[in-house]
C-alpha cells in the first residue's frame, strides 16, 4: 500500500479492522482466517501495534485467553499465560459480538483503547512536575504548584490553566479543537506542542512545534505563532509582537532550570515556585545581577550556594529557614 494509503487509513479505521479480525477468529478456526489475519498483522505496523492494544484490552476482561483470536496472535508474538475460560466469560463474547455486529465499534463504548475518563482537573505539589495522558492522546505537563481544569465534550476539548504552568502535546483532532484557557487570553491547537504560563496578571504562551493561535480575551484579537516564538499577553496593555523563545526556557519539565543572562531576581523568583524554603536577596541591586547557568529546580540550598560562590556573596538563614543572600561584608 502507498504511504498515501496508509496515511488515509486513521488509526480508528485499523482499530475497527482488528476488533473485526477479533471477533471472526473468535468463532472460526478456519486455516484460510489464520493465514489471511497473519498476513494482515504483518502487512503494516500499525496492524501489529493496534490489534496488540485491542487484544489486551479483551484479555484484561479474561475473556480471550484460549480464543482461537488469541492463539493466533500468539503465534506472531510472545505466548502469554494461560487461564480457563468460564461460560460467563464466553457469554460476554457472545454480547460483545452482538455490540459488534450492531455497528458500534467497541472501542467507541471505551472497552477498547483508552478506557481512561479525564479527571475534572489535575493538579500538582509544590516542587512536582507531573505528567498524564489524556483519553484522546494528548498529554498534559504540569509545572509545579499548576492546576488544570478538564472539560471535554463532543465537539471541543477544552482546558483551563488556573495558575501556574503546563506544556501540552496535542494530538490531532480536526473535529474537536483543543482550547487552553488562561488569564486573559486562550490558545487554540491542533496537532502541537506548546507551554503555557500563568503569573499573575501576566499569560506567556511558547511554541515548540506545529502552530497555534493566541486570542485575547477582552478584544477577540487573534495571533498566530511559529515555532520558536513567545508571546505574553498582560491585562489592560495589548499583546506586543512575538519574539524568539530562548531554547533554556524550554527545558522545565526535565527538572532543570537553565537561564541565559537573565536578571538574578528573575532566576530566583522562579526557583522559589519550587521550594517552601525561600531565596531572598537581601538588596535590590543583587537582584540585577545577571545569571548564566542551570540548577535543579527542587534544590535551593544548593543554588543558593552556587549563587553565594559565583557573585561573592555571603549566605545565612532567617528564622524560618529562608535562604538570604547578602552583598559581602568588607572585612
Amino acid at each position: 500500500m502507498s504511504d498515501a494509503g496508509k496515511e488515509a487509513r486513521t488509526d480508528d479505521v485499523v482499530r475497527d479492522e482488528a476488533i473485526a479480525w477479533l471477533t471472526q477468529l473468535q468463532s472460526s478456526s478456519e486455516d484460510d482466517d489464520h493465514s489471511a489475519f497473519e498476513a494482515w498483522y504483518a502487512a503494516d505496523a500499525r496492524h501489529a501495534d493496534i490489534y496488540d492494544d485491542v487484544l489486551d484490552n479483551w484479555d484484561r476482561m479474561a475473556i480471550a485467553a484460549h480464543t482461537p483470536a488469541g492463539e493466533a496472535r500468539g503465534r506472531l508474538s510472545t505466548p502469554r499465560q494461560t487461564r480457563p475460560t468460564s461460560k460467563l466469560a464466553l457469554a460476554t463474547v457472545a454480547t460483545l459480538v452482538l455490540v459488534i455486529f450492531s455497528g458500534m465499534g467497541l472501542h467507541q463504548l471505551g472497552l477498547f483503547g483508552s478506557t481512561r475518563l479525564d479527571p475534572a482537573q489535575i493538579v500538582s505539589q509544590l516542587g512536582e512536575i507531573r505528567t498524564i495522558t489524556l483519553s484522546d492522546g494528548s498529554r498534559v505537563t504540569l509545572d509545579t504548584d499548576s492546576k488544570l481544569g478538564i472539560a471535554y465534550s463532543a465537539g471541543e476539548r477544552r482546558l483551563t490553566l488556573a495558575r501556574g504552568r503546563a506544556r501540552f502535546d496535542v494530538a490531532h483532532d480536526a473535529t474537536r479543537p483543543f482550547v487552553v484557557m488562561a488569564g486573559n487570553g486562550m490558545v487554540i491547537a491542533h496537532g502541537t506542542i506548546f507551554d503555557v504560563d500563568v503569573q499573575g496578571q501576566r499569560m506567556t504562551v511558547s511554541l515548540l512545534r506545529g502552530s497555534v493561535e493566541v486570542r485575547e480575551a477582552a478584544s477577540g484579537k487573534g495571533r498566530l505563532l511559529a515555532p520558536g516564538q513567545r508571546l505574553v499577553l498582560e491585562q489592560r496593555t495589548p499583546a506586543g509582537a512575538p519574539i524568539a523563545l530562548p531554547a533554556s526556557e524550554t527545558r522545565w519539565p526535565t527538572g532543570m532550570l537553565s537561564f541565559e543572562d537573565a536578571q538574578l531576581s528573575e532566576v530566583v523568583a522562579a526557583a522559589n515556585r519550587y521550594n517552601s524554603t525561600k531565596i531572598v536577596l537581601a538588596d535590590p541591586a543583587i537582584g540585577a545581577l545577571r545569571f548564566t547557568g542551570a540548577f535543579a529546580a527542587t534544590d535551593a540550598p544548593g543554588f543558593a550556594r552556587m549563587l553565594a560562590a559565583t557573585f561573592n556573596l555571603d549566605l545565612s538563614r532567617d528564622d524560618h529557614g529562608n535562604l538570604i543572600l547578602a552583598a559581602r561584608r568588607s572585612s
